[in-house]
């Protein structure tokens, strides 16, 4: 299991990715139905500072401190530098978590930020970019990023035994270059991102929220015309999840994606809605 998603428009988002132990957002409910996963979240990113985005954070804190447990295990978690809502809430879980047993620390940042998550043979770091929300409140999405190494051009077409002995003769690194390659990307609720953002990226996590334009309301969200565009123009390789989804649509999610397969039969990658007030699961 890659992925553990919960989304419900309005009432509570959160995404874990348990590769890196990471928690995207905490709203309403990530504790009860994470339950002792809670004590593997080493880190957690805030794309904003909406109730339905952090609110949940109250809870995990307080289990990390009392629950069947490592409640020693250090937690931080990063969010916009700037975001007022979630100043407001650190004050209040300083106040009513005094003895915590456990290191707690909040981090601000902004787009651009980099963040070492594992250091090993291939680098993984955490990238934040900017997204568009509400007016007059920062907002993050975040990629997860792995350095890697591949081929140079001009000795890709040589046979596995003429590389072989470029390796041999020492030649390794004047054969091979770094990359960067984006394996996970998360928008938080957003407008549609910029493609440049999360180009090339395995997994697109989308804001969702109308499926149609004719029902939204205000220009704070997507719809999915718009974050398919964007995994298009991104090129995304293995799937694009559409989340946030306003529960108008619970009942027409199947009617809506058979349309979405006849219109567009050739996507390059697959396109699942996440389904609204229900745990999802993506391995």
């Amino acid at each position: 299991m890659r992925l553990l998603i919960y989304s419900k428009a309005l009432y509570a988002s959160w995404v874990y990715y348990s590769p890196d132990r990471i928690a995207f957002d905490a709203g309403e409910g990530i504790s009860t139905i994470l339950g002792n996963k809670v004590f593997a979240i080493e880190r957690i990113f805030l794309s904003h500072g909406h109730a339905d985005h952090i609110t949940g954070l109250i809870g995990l804190i307080n289990i990390r401190n009392s629950g069947m447990g490592d409640t020693e295990k250090p937690l931080t978690v990063y969010y916009p530098e700037g975001n007022w809502r979630v100043a407001e809430l650190i004050k209040y879980i300083e106040k009513t978590n005094r003895r915590l047993q456990y290191p707690l620390a909040w981090v601000p940042i902004a787009a651009g930020a980099r963040i070492p998550l594992f250091s090993g043979q291939c680098d993984r770091y955490m990238e934040a970019f900017s997204t568009v929300h509400s007016p007059n409140e920062p907002s993050l999405g975040y990629n997860i990023i792995e350095q890697r190494r591949r081929l140079k051009a001009q000795y890709r077409d040589l046979s596995q035994e003429e590389i072989l002995e470029l390796v041999r003769a020492g030649r390794r690194e004047e054969i091979s270059e770094s990359y960067e390659k984006r394996l996970f990307s998360y928008g938080g609720d957003s407008v549609a991102l910029n493609p440049d953002d999360v180009q090339g990226t395995d997994i697109l996590c989308h804001d969702c929220t109308f499926l149609t334009e004719e029902e939204r309301e205000d220009y704070k969200h997507a719809t999915l015309s718009e974050a398919l565009e964007v995994a298009l123009r991104a090129q995304v390789q293995e799937a694009f999840l559409a989340l946030h989804i306003s529960s108008r649509y619970k009942h027409r999610l199947k009617e809506i994606e058979e349309q979405l397969i006849r219109e567009h039969p050739k996507l390059p990658f697959k396109v699942i809605f996440v389904p609204p007030g229900k745990l999802f699961r993506y391995e």
